[in-house]
This record gives C-alpha cells, sequence and structure tokens, in this order.
C-alpha cells in the first residue's frame, strides 16, 4: 500500500505500534486490510464533512426563517401601536426616556429625536416631572397598571392627557422600564365639562342649581363637625312672583329672575354661595357662622337687598322676599331635612305677611312626628312583604324590540293606589331601611324572572337600581350570588343601577363589588347621567354597559333648547366611552324622534308602556310570543 494513499489516523496508529516500512509483513491480504480499515476512515471523514454541512445549513435556514418571523412580527406590532390614538414611549425608573415608540410629535413636550436618553425634570417642571415619578414607581412596586389625568404642555399647546403606566418586566441599560401609553383627552374633557356645567347650572340665571346644591350643603355639613361653627340654609321666595308671570308675561319674569339672582350674589360673602331651586325659589349656604344669630342678621341683609327697585329693560319692578331658615347642627344635619325645615319656616314667613324671615322652630316639627310614623309604616310594610314591584319595559330605538324591564318598588295604600316613591325612598335611605328593601326587590324579581321562564316567557334584563348604602355593604355579592343560585339563573338576567354621585362620593369603596358583579356577567348602568359631576377617570374605571339620561332632560326634548343640548351632548359622550344609552321618560313622539336621530339607543316611558304589575308584564310576554327573542346588548 503506497504511503501517501494512506489515511492519516492509520498512518498515526501504524506508527505508535512501530509496523512502518519493512517492518509491514510482505502479504497480500495484509496489505489489503490496511486499504480496506484506509478507506473506512476515509468514508467516515467524508460522512461527517457532509452531516456538519448539513447541520450548518440548516441553522443558517432557521436563523434566516425565525428573523424573517420576527421581523414580521414587529412589523405587525408596530402596525398595530401606530394606528392607536396614544403616545408609546418607553421610560426606565429614572424617569429617562427611552424610547419613543409611536404618536403624533406635536403631543410631546419636545421632538422625539431630542427627548431621547433626557430625564422627565429635563423637560417639564420639578412638581410635574415628581408627579410622573410617583406614578412610574407606583407601577414597579405593585407590578399594576397606573391610570392618571394630567395636564401638559406641549408643542401642541396645553393638553389634557389620560396616562396609562405598566411595568415591562423588562430592564433596560440595567435600569427597570414601563410602557406610558398617553391619550390626549383634551376634547372630551372639555365637551364633558360643557356637560357638567349645564347639568348642574341654571341655564338662565347661571347659577348652581339644586343639583349641586345637595353636593355642597353635604359638603358644608362635613366642615361644621370639623371646625364647630354652624352653617345656616336660607330658603328665599319671591313673594307674588306669580302675579308678575301672569300680568307682565314670562320674558319680564325671566328677566326679573336674572336681577335677583344678581343683586343675591353681590349680597353675599365670598364664602357663600347662592343657587337656584326651582321657579322663583334661592337657597344660600351660609358658612363658617358663629351662631344662628348671625343667620338671623345676614337674613335681614337680604331682605335690605329688595328695599330698592330692580330695573329691568322696560320697567323698574319693587319686589319682596319670604325667608325661611335651618341651622347646622341645631335643626339637623341630612340636606334633604335641613331643606324641608327652610321650606317650613318659609311658608311660615309668608303666612306671617310676607317680606320677613323665620327661623325652624320645634312647634314646626309635627311634619317630623309623620315622618316618624311613615318611618314605622315602611319598616312594618318591609318586614311584611305589603311592597310590590313594577316593571316598565325598556325597548329598541332600532326596532321597537322588547329588551328589558326596569323593576320598581311600590307601597300600595288603599286600592288601586301605591305612594310616591319619593315620599318613602329617601326615607329608606337616611334610617338604613333600604338594604333591606333593596335585597328584598332583587330576590323578588329573581322570583317573578323564573316565574316567566319557565313558562318560556323571554324579557331581556331585569334592571334593579342599588343604593350607595347597598353597594357599601360587604355582605351585598355573597347575597347577591346565593339568590341567583337560590333560583338557578344567571347573572345576565340582571341589570343594576347606580347614580354618578355614588362614583364621585363613594369612590374606591364601591369599585371592588362592581367588577364583581360585572364578572358574575351582570350588566351595569349609570341612572340619571348629566346630574351628577363624576369625573371621566372616575367613569371609565367602572365596567359599566350602559348609560341611563335623565327624565329631566328628556322632558324638553322637542321644546327647550338647553335640554336638547344637555341630552344631546350626553349621548354623544356616551357613544365615545363606548357605552350604550337609555333614555328615560320618553312620553311624545317629538322626544322618540329627537333621541332616535341623535342614535340613541334605548327608551322607556308612558309613550311606550307605564309601569306593569306582574301579570300585566306576563301579558304582554304573552303577546310578545314567539316573535320576542331579540335582546340588545
Amino acid at each position: 500500500m503506497g504511503k501517501g494513499l494512506m489515511h492519516r489516523l492509520l498512518s498515526r496508529q501504524l506508527r505508535k505500534l512501530d509496523l512502518t516500512g519493512s517492518s509491514l509483513p510482505d502479504d497480500v491480504r495484509w496489505e489489503a486490510l490496511l486499504q480496506s480499515i484506509s478507506d473506512t476512515y476515509q468514508q467516515a471523514d467524508d460522512d461527517r464533512y457532509l452531516l456538519e454541512r448539513s447541520l450548518q445549513t440548516s441553522s443558517d435556514e432557521l436563523q434566516e426563517m425565525f428573523q424573517a418571523q420576527k421581523a414580521t412580527a414587529d412589523g405587525r406590532l408596530r402596525a398595530l401601536i401606530n394606528t392607536l390614538p396614544d403616545l408609546v414611549f418607553l421610560l426606565d425608573e429614572d424617569g429617562r426616556y427611552v424610547d419613543i415608540i409611536s404618536g403624533d410629535e406635536h403631543e410631546l413636550v419636545q421632538p422625539s429625536m431630542e427627548l431621547k436618553g433626557k430625564l422627565l425634570a429635563d423637560v417639564m417642571s420639578s412638581e410635574q416631572a415628581s408627579f410622573f415619578m410617583d406614578v412610574i414607581h407606583r407601577a414597579l412596586e405593585t407590578n399594576t397598571l397606573q391610570v392618571v389625568e394630567y395636564e401638559l404642555a406641549v408643542q401642541a399647546g396645553k393638553r389634557i392627557f389620560e396616562g396609562r403606566v405598566i411595568s415591562t418586566g423588562l430592564k433596560v441599560n440595567d435600569r427597570k422600564a414601563v410602557l406610558f401609553l398617553a391619550r390626549d383627552v383634551t376634547e372630551l374633557t372639555k365637551a364633558r365639562n360643557k356637560l357638567e356645567h349645564l347639568a348642574t347650572h341654571d341655564t338662565l340665571t347661571g347659577l348652581p342649581n339644586r343639583v349641586l346644591l345637595e353636593n355642597r350643603l353635604c359638603q358644608a355639613v362635613s366642615r361644621t363637625k370639623r371646625t364647630g361653627k354652624k352653617v345656616a340654609v336660607i330658603l328665599m321666595d319671591l313673594d307674588r312672583f306669580k302675579h308678575v308671570n301672569d300680568s307682565l308675561g314670562h320674558t319680564v319674569g325671566d328677566e326679573l329672575l336674572k336681577e335677583v339672582s344678581h343683586r343675591l350674589k353681590i349680597s353675599c360673602r365670598a364664602e357663600d354661595t347662592v343657587f337656584r331651586f326651582g321657579g322663583d325659589e334661592f337657597v344660600i349656604i351660609l358658612e363658617d357662622l358663629e351662631s344662628a344669630h348671625h343667620a338671623g342678621q345676614a337674613a335681614k341683609h337680604f331682605l335690605d337687598a329688595f328695599n330698592d327697585p330692580l330695573r329691568l329693560t322696560e320697567m323698574e319692578l319693587q319686589i319682596s322676599v319670604s325667608i325661611g331658615i335651618a341651622v347646622v347642627p341645631d335643626d339637623g344635619e341630612e340636606a334633604d331635612i335641613l331643606l324641608r325645615y327652610a321650606d317650613s319656616a318659609m311658608y311660615m314667613a309668608k303666612e306671617a305677611g310676607r317680606n320677613q324671615y323665620s327661623f325652624f322652630t320645634p312647634e314646626l316639627a309635627d311634619n317630623s312626628a309623620n315622618y316618624l310614623a311613615l318611618e314605622a309604616s315602611l319598616r312594618k310594610a318591609i318586614s311584611e312583604h305589603e311592597l310590590v314591584l313594577r316593571y316598565q319595559p325598556q325597548y329598541s330605538l332600532e326596532d321597537d324590540a322588547l329588551i328589558g324591564l326596569e323593576a320598581l318598588v311600590r307601597w300600595p295604600t288603599a286600592a288601586p293606589e301605591f305612594r310616591n316613591p319619593n315620599s318613602f325612598i329617601p326615607m329608606a335611605e337616611i334610617t338604613g331601611l333600604i338594604e333591606a328593601m333593596g335585597i328584598w326587590v332583587i330576590e323578588e324579581a329573581c322570583r317573578q324572572a323564573t316565574t316567566w321562564l319557565k313558562r318560556n316567557l323571554h324579557f331581556g334584563r331585569i334592571a334593579i337600581n342599588l343604593s350607595s348604602r347597598q353597594l357599601n355593604n360587604a355582605s351585598l355579592v355573597n347575597e347577591v350570588k346565593d339568590i341567583l343560585a337560590r333560583y338557578e339563573l344567571p347573572g345576565s338576567l340582571l341589570e343594576f343601577e347606580i347614580t354618578e354621585s355614588m362614583v364621585l362620593h363613594e369612590g374606591g369603596a364601591i369599585y371592588s363589588n362592581l367588577d364583581t358583579f360585572s364578572s358574575m356577567g351582570i350588566d351595569l348602568s349609570i341612572d340619571d347621567f348629566g346630574t351628577g359631576h363624576s369625573s371621566l377617570v372616575n367613569l371609565k374605571r367602572l365596567p359599566l354597559n350602559r348609560l341611563k339620561i335623565d327624565r329631566s332632560f328628556v322632558d324638553g326634548l322637542g321644546e327647550d333648547p338647553n335640554d336638547e343640548a344637555i341630552t344631546g351632548a350626553s349621548i354623544a359622550l356616551a357613544k365615545q366611552l363606548g357605552y350604550k344609552v337609555v333614555a328615560e321618560g320618553v312620553e311624545t313622539e317629538k322626544q322618540a324622534e329627537f333621541l332616535r336621530q341623535h342614535k340613541c339607543d334605548f327608551v322607556q316611558g308612558y309613550l311606550y308602556a307605564k309601569p306593569m304589575l306582574s301579570d300585566e308584564v306576563e301579558e304582554l310576554l304573552i303577546q310578545n310570543h314567539p316573535a320576542f327573542g331579540k335582546i340588545s346588548r
């Protein structure tokens, strides 16, 4: 075997054995054996080479495939992010701009190329930077989404943003990073503020209305508990205003009301607030009083303010006013009771000859005795199951399909009469009876729902009003779960209605219960939307499905431009927030047509159906069966 043809490994092994050259046997068979071994080594080398080449090729192809897929995914993600109406950027735990991912350059405090690498403190005030650093640290420490609303001067000017900050779980240059999404909500906030102002202020005089009155009075009462000072509720009524309206016309009457409001405002201290209570009634809240005597002095001052005639466009009018006074804490601390007491005192002043003031006195408390008697009767009515539910149908404006029912609690007196709910619902709230009443309503509605379903009668959802006292009860969720389980009903057959003021005043205390109800499939809606003044952030934190336009705004549709403006803005705002809209108190075709044109989803009111007893609802459902079944959400 020629030396040059022998495989190197075989040559090495033979040398180790000292079998080279002449020491090899001179035998044909021996040479054939060596040749075979050498060929085997060569074949192994060839196979290994082919395998290595194959593996290298596969690795390269896989790497190319991975990079292509990654590029595609990155492109899709980038395209998705670019479709969002948000600024999206990365910040590290030091508040340094790591990357500007997407967004309108004009919504940044500086151009993105200049912004990268800078600290928050480099591009905004120390106060603003500190605010954002607190948000970033909360997001990192709690690993939860942080939602904030803030105002910031950017290249486009001063704008309002909603910011969402979440930890990425990643590190950039060994520093923890957060993802920050900022959405410009300036126009939405302006619309909301305009709507809030329309809802909480009288359009004729510009004064705060009775919606805002209750809130401000509650705040004033709370402050007295800290300061020890007194608060006076002054309720003022114009004497013989009806005569002015009837003899001189409503135009003169309206001008007179505006002049009265102006004179009251200039007669008040800076810390006092004047409200238009309704009609020709005004309320003034006087705070920080040392004694009730000072309230009397203020009332005398207001009477004197009308000694001079009011100058109107075409005439001068001499008027007088009658004033009633209730004092906190002497006469109570509940807003509705104080207003009622002040009203009683005002009527005493009128009966005494007008143009004077009167304090609430124990002699006027006969109504309070009646109040206590009514409370005892209500307690008995709840315990002995004397209350009944009426159900008012709700319809889709798109196709007039029945989509649900609102359960309304009624208290029968002499058949077939019922007490006005306004005469006992506020009392139930104050006394705490609302909790027992509320659970009874939920149970009775579920019992009736089971009866209808067993007869194959479909009704959509049953909407039930919840009070703040109920929502603050830790046992409410379990009680609702027990009722649904007992009647074998899904949560999707219920809808709970809450008010805007509950969102504002109760805050985080209600969110847990509402989140749980939503997870159970129960729809949630804001009742009397537009009459409160909760913030957009508060509303968006709630798992809401619907907003309900209050009947006080629906009443003026087709007649009152202010009510039309409020209702139209309410519907538009609700749509922007992604909610369905229900209008209540629809009684005329004009109202229905306005709502239809403005894309309101659902309606209820006497134009469609009055509140019905369960057997009347059953007849309605039988008439709709089997055509009924289109349940809109």
